[in-house]
Formats: structure tokens, sequence, C-alpha cells
């Protein structure tokens, strides 16, 4: 199996706004990023995005590609998550993190590469995403269709339905026509650290689309305690996680509920963006 690698980069300056990514550092204009003429899937996808941490606040990241190389039109992914209770100070350092999505395209046509932040404004931004083509199919097998959706969790013990997706206030959250299963979730969460505190993240999957009732996982946990006097908090960053082989079944053309729960001792607010695939 050949292998094929494009890249864009670009950045951005507000929330709920979509930026396309459209150079590649001294290549200014680098032309439309095409589908090789030998693939017949997007493979992967190698996503980073870091903001300024100019605020104390919460964010997350989201990735977009469109336009008629993608043979099921627009697909979206959580991109990363984060925060701190600081603006005067910060370092991030987040590696790309490489996303199976085995999405079938369409040689020699273009896709279009966006990326957008949402939650609470942190300054500017930064976004990279590298396009893995192959000459087919990976092994973790052809996705059928993506939903993602993302929200603010502002308190403990109770549940957020997600529901909006950035710049997309009311996504659909139908499973695609021929899903059977959901088989893998990518997601990120980040909190503005405003409380001391510590947490579990609890993802709960549901909806008339879900045949086996509400599922539930724990996706990571979290805590936060003030540091001396006259000293500075860094801030964190979570790169895009990945839950894989889910297997859990699905009925399609219904709609699925996923929401998140903060439970323990409150930390503030937090940010989730959640990628549901569907096989």
């Amino acid at each position: 199996m050949a292998k094929f690698y494009r890249s864009r980069e670009g950045s951005g300056s507000a929330i709920d706004t979509r930026n396309q990514l459209t150079t590649l550092g001294s290549q200014t204009a680098p032309g439309a990023l095409l589908v090789p003429g030998a693939a017949t899937h997007l493979t992967a996808l190698h996503i980073a995005g870091v903001t300024s941490n100019e605020a104390a606040d919460q964010y997350g990241l989201l990735f977009r590609l469109e336009g008629p190389g993608i043979q099921r039109g627009t697909f979206v992914i959580a991109g990363g998550a984060g925060g701190g209770s600081v603006a005067t100070g910060g370092h991030t350092l987040a590696g790309s993190r490489r996303i199976p999505v085995n999405l079938p395209v369409v040689p020699g046509q273009e896709i279009i590469v966006l990326a957008e932040a949402v939650g609470d404004d942190m300054g500017t931004y930064q976004f990279g995403v590298t396009c893995e083509f192959a000459t087919e199919v990976g092994p973790e097998g052809e996705i059928k269709g993506e939903i993602t959706v993302e929200g603010d969790i502002t308190t403990v013990d109770s549940v957020t339905r997600l529901t909006s997706q950035g710049s997309v206030t009311a996504p659909s959250r139908l499973t695609p026509p021929d899903a059977t299963k959901l088989s893998r979730i990518v997601y990120a969460i980040g909190s503005d650290a405003a409380a001391d505190g510590e947490v579990n993240y609890i993802l709960r999957i549901g909806g008339d689309a879900v045949k086996g009732g509400e599922q539930t996982i724990i996706l990571g946990a979290e805590s936060y305690i003030d540091v001396q006097a006259g000293s500075d908090s860094a801030h964190a960053h979570m790169v895009p996680q990945t839950l894989e082989n889910l297997d859990i079944e699905v009925a399609p053309n219904e709609t699925i509920d996923i929401s998140l729960e903060m439970a323990g001792v409150d930390v503030g607010s937090a940010t989730a963006v959640v990628s549901a695939h569907f096989a």
C-alpha cells in the first residue's frame, strides 16, 4: 500500500470562526490540496494546534475538511483542548496526533482544510494538518461518517448535552444511513482551573440511535490547586485522544445524544470536543 502526505497550516484570532489553512511555512501559496491520482482513501489525519494563552479561560479546537475530494462531503474532527488560570504567561508544546479516519476520496479533486477554536477566547491560534492518503483502506476499516459536537461544562455532577459545533450552532446528530456501529471516539477536554478541586470526566452516549441503551465511559481526570503567591500556573493542553474498537451497536438515521459530566470537586468551567466515528 503506497501512501502520500499533503499538509497545510495557518492561524486564527477568534472563536467560532472558520479559518482556511492555505499556507505551508515558506510556501505562502502552495496551491490547492488535491487528492493524489492513485489514492482511494484518506487514511489518517495528523493534527496539531495551540493558542497564545492570553486569557485565564478554556478552549477547544476543531478541524474541518470540505470540498469535492471528500466523497461524503464535510468531515469534522476534535483537535485538542486546554486552558489555564492565569493570563500572564504560559508555554505549550503539542505534538501532532495521528488519527485514523479511512475516508473514501475522489482522485484529482480538491480538499479544503479549515480549523476553528471554540469555548472561550484565548487570543490567537496556530493550526496544522497533514492528510495521509493511501491506495487502499487502512487496517481500521472504512468509516461511514461522523458526528462532532462540543460544549462547555460549568458545574459538577450535572449532565451537559453537547449540541453545537463552533460556527455551526446546530449540527446534525443523525447517524449515517448505512451505519451499524459506533467504532471510534476522538475527544479532548480542558478547563480554566478556576477552582481548587479534582474531577473525573464521564462521557454518556445515548438517544434513539443506541441499541443497547446509554453507554458510559470515563474519559480522564483533572485536578488543580492554587500556586503560591507571586507564582504563575502553566496552561494545560490535551492533544486529541482516541478510543478505538468501541463496537457500540447503533441504528441508522436516528439521533444520538453525546453528553459530558464532571464528577468530583469543581475545578471551574471546561470545554469538551467530541467526535463519534461510525462503521
